[in-house]
């Protein structure tokens, strides 16, 4: 009895990023199949965000409990520098010893957490992981880029609620990954240093920018999207990040809860015309429109660049949003015992 763990009494299945347990056992056709509840909680380490999230899976439904991303800036100055700045590592330590809480009071059967691009760059890592880990008490899984391209397009072709598009783009704070599923079983992933937070510290800075900025930042993110090998015909693609909820809002001039924007249309006529809107406004000039979100007035134009140039390279003429971003990929990679169906608020 000594392989038996007081949530499941049948032996663990490991998972690729962490040693994981999947609630599962066999019928009499010897065929696996969910058995009780998984209580899980998995923890984004963002460059400008932590997303917690926390579930319980039965069966194939998914019930959220607890889905929120807390901005902590932890990228701030990372481009520039290539270090975490103290004061941001405090702020972020800060804000995760409130989600160790928060998962504690949750009593998940399992904790995952995973760092991203932010904590890829900075060469003083450690001197936050470690603390970090000590709050959490498990250590914390830094993605390659690859690696985080490779779980979010799982969720992304996985929870799709269409036919699943060649592309998915999710920009984060400190990177952006490119995925291309025009053959899903071996996709191309592409992770570029092009977040908004590292495009912001290190190219538009300033607000409005000057004119020489904003042509050294138009160049520079063209050159790096050279990478991308160009689609020979036009495409579809779903997008994830933050910088689709803040289109959103200032789309519709009102904050809007970010589940709600599944299945968004975000289209590159109506983008370009929103950068042309933020162009010549002062930081407090973005703050004060209708809609913004209060942790995204500095970061909109930068982010929107990057997008409009990405969608351009794509020939996208639109994208979908979607919510479900990097934490559903680490759900089903790691967690979940059976594909999912359907997910409850």
């Amino acid at each position: 009895m000594s392989n038996i763990h007081p949530f499941n009494l049948f032996p663990a299945r490991p998972s690729r990023l962490g040693k994981g347990f999947a609630v599962r056992a066999r019928n009499r056709f010897n065929l696996l199949v969910p058995t009780s509840s998984f209580r899980g909680a998995v923890l984004d380490l963002g460059s400008n965000t932590f997303k917690l999230l926390l579930a319980e899976q039965t069966g194939s439904t998914l019930r959220i409990h607890h889905e929120k991303a807390y901005p902590v800036r932890l990228g701030e100055g990372v481009a520039l520098s290539g270090r975490l700045l103290p004061s941001a590592r405090r702020r972020a330590l800060s804000v995760l010893r409130l989600l160790e809480h928060k998962i504690r009071a949750f009593h998940p059967h399992q904790t995952l957490a995973v760092g991203t691009g932010t904590l890829r760059r900075a060469k003083n890592s450690k001197s936050f992981l470690l603390p970090a880990s000590k709050i959490l008490k498990k250590p914390i899984r830094l993605l390659s880029g690859h690696e985080e391209g490779r779980v979010i397009a799982l969720a992304a072709r996985s929870l799709a609620s269409t036919l699943s598009p060649r592309f998915h783009i999710d920009l984060g704070g400190g990177s952006i990954e490119i995925i291309d599923s025009l053959r899903p079983i071996r996709p191309r992933i592409f992770s570029l240093n092009l977040g908004c937070v590292a495009v912001r510290d290190t190219l538009l800075s300033q607000h409005p920018p000057s004119p020489h900025q904003w042509i050294q930042a138009f160049h520079s993110i063209r050159k790096a999207l050279k990478r991308i090998p160009v689609p020979t015909r036009k495409s579809h693609a779903t997008f994830s990040g933050g910088t689709g909820h803040a289109y959103a809002c200032l789309i519709r001039r009102k904050n809007m809860k970010a589940r709600k924007l599944e299945g968004f249309s975000l289209s590159l006529t109506t983008l370009e015309s929103l950068i042309l809107r933020l162009l010549p406004l002062s930081l407090p000039q973005l703050r004060a429109l209708p809609g913004m979100p209060t942790d995204r007035a500095s970061l909109a134009l930068p982010a929107f660049l990057v997008l409009r140039e990405t969608m351009l390279r794509l020939r996208l003429s639109c994208v979908q949003l979607t919510t479900h971003g990097l934490r559903y990929g680490v759900w089903l990679d790691s967690l979940a015992p059976c594909p999912i169906r359907k997910i409850v608020r």
